[in-house]
């Protein structure tokens, strides 16, 4: 028997599918690329644009188009906006260069 004001095993149940079911709030550096998070990495390092792509040996448009779409995937307003979301999430961490 039931305790009276207890829930019920069928609202116990539908709380934890509802629970399971609603969208949890996923991290914005989970949609970066591994390049994307190279680029930010550098650019945490301090890094310039022109630094970052000898290191990749790509052109510095293809840095800036990196740099460009992880700052529009993480909703930040500048470079270092995009480092400190990235940074706070996990995403990447600062390292200091192995030459420095």
């Amino acid at each position: 028997m039931a305790t009276p004001g207890a829930p019920t095993l069928q609202a116990i149940a539908s709380r934890r599918m509802l629970e399971r079911a609603r969208p949890r709030p996923r991290k914005l550096s989970a949609r970066l690329s591994g390049q994307e998070r190279t680029v930010l990495r550098e650019l945490a390092r301090g890094s310039s644009t022109e630094q970052i792509a000898e290191l990749l040996v790509v052109s510095p448009h293809t840095v800036r188009t990196h740099v460009k779409n992880g700052m529009r995937k993480l909703d930040a307003r500048t470079r270092a906006h995009a480092v400190a979301i990235a940074l706070s999430e996990g995403a990447i961490k600062f390292e200091p260069r192995p030459d420095a």
